[in-house]
């Protein structure tokens, strides 16, 4: 029974150090598998579009470098493509968001950045 609980008493001991030891160990890992980076180009369609509007052209191209093992044409999919308009103008902007987060992706370009919107007229009876 006495070297259990020295053991224990051994795994308690400066359990501060050994948590921020832990973490440490975590992030230098993960900054190895990110480090690697490799280019990509994904043509993208623009999600959200209300009814009541066109939008020209429908998809965009987006560029930039993802992280090598992330590389896959599912996370690539999962970019999400919304406008910013307002209402009345002739453009709107087109905003890009990544599936995860900055360490791990970077984009470098959005094809076209801005796209021209029309409202639909309504047909008259």
């Amino acid at each position: 029974m006495p070297s259990k609980l020295r053991f224990v008493k051994y795994l308690v001991r400066n359990w501060h150090i050994k948590i921020l030891s832990l973490l440490t160990a975590v992030f230098v890992w993960i900054y190895v598998n990110v480090k690697d980076k490799v280019p990509f180009q994904v043509e993208l369609p623009i999600r959200g579009i209300p009814q009541s509007v066109e939008v020209y052209p429908k998809k965009v191209l987006v560029t930039g470098q993802i992280a090598e093992k992330l590389h896959t044409r599912e996370v690539l999919n999962c970019f999400e493509v919304s406008l910013m308009w307002n209402k009345g103008e002739k453009y709107a902007t087109v905003v890009v968001k990544p599936p995860l987060p900055s360490p791990f992706v970077e984009i470098d370009g959005i094809f076209p950045q801005r796209v021209e919107v029309k409202v639909k007229q309504n047909p008259k009876r």
